[in-house]
């Protein structure tokens, strides 16, 4: 499947083995892409755009509990219809908190527009 609106360049951003810009293999890869730009900016990062983002990165340092976790949810699940309604269907979203381990971990189904197939993006924070 061929990006639907042109040609995309890669997240993170990297050089391909050919000199010129990465680009996404194709409209699935691209579609990940968008999902993991959006949950690892915090909001207020992009001056143009202040309210996207899901801050992901920095909850890790914020006291675990079920009121964070709703928040947490409801943040990303906002973002995602706001954000990427159009490019994604999401199945499924959890947030975890280890709190003696100190680790973070947010799950998300997904199927990209126009496909039957579900993928999952997985991401994983410890504090330090």
């Amino acid at each position: 499947m061929a990006p639907a609106n042109g040609r995309h360049l890669a997240f993170p951003f990297r050089i391909g083995g050919d000199g010129r810009t990465a680009a996404p293999a194709d409209e699935a890869a691209h579609v990940r892409d968008e999902l993991l730009q959006l949950l690892l900016t915090a909001p207020g990062e992009r001056l143009f755009l202040p309210e996207f983002g899901g801050g992901v990165k920095r909850l890790v340092f914020e006291p675990a509990s079920e009121t964070l976790r709703g928040v947490v949810k409801a943040r990303i699940t906002n973002g995602l219809s706001r954000w990427l309604g159009h490019r994604l269907t999401v199945e499924f979203i959890d947030v975890v908190f280890d709190d003696p381990a100190a680790v973070l971990e947010v799950i998300v189904r997904y199927r990209p527009a126009g496909s039957a197939d579900t993928r999952v993006v997985k991401f994983q924070r410890k504090s330090q």
